[in-house]
């Protein structure tokens, strides 16, 4: 199955060490909804992690890795599903290969935007840049690193 990943979990290194023995990723194109930074978390110093809220006109770029459904259990862990922080969703992404349904998790209570911690965005433009994002989107990410 696959899982679209489009915050931290874009990183090769935090996707190993949260699901060890996934398969392999590849970029994606989620049209339809837009990256939000609209839920403030203590984790990596602090700062508002991302959220894909419905957009009509907007796209997210993200990755699809592969993984199991033990994978997902562990992602549902890190993700807080249980707290009711995040839940799944299930969406359509757009791929090299076609369009692939794929799981994405959503924040369940989103509240005002604000700007993501430094760490946090260093992760999410590591996988972009890895994973070859179309520069547009990387300079979008890059544009809230510096701010």
């Amino acid at each position: 199955m696959w899982y679209f990943a489009y915050g931290s979990n874009m990183s090769r290194t935090q996707m190993a060490e949260r699901c060890p023995g996934h398969g392999r990723g590849l970029p994606g194109r989620l049209p339809g909804y837009r990256l939000a930074f609209d839920r403030y978390s203590e984790g990596r110093g602090g700062g508002h992690v991302a959220d894909i809220p419905r957009s009509p006109d907007a796209e997210v770029w993200g990755v699809l890795w592969d993984v199991t459904e033990n994978h997902l259990e562990a992602l549902d862990g890190f993700e807080g599903v249980a707290a009711g922080i995040y839940r799944r969703i299930e969406v359509e992404v757009e791929s090299a290969e076609g369009p692939l349904l794929a799981v994405a998790y959503q924040i369940s209570e989103p509240a005002e935007e604000g700007p993501p911690s430094r760490i946090y965005l260093d992760l999410l433009l590591e996988g972009a840049i890895e994973f070859g994002f179309p520069g547009a989107f990387v300079e979008t990410l890059r544009v809230r690193h510096d701010d």
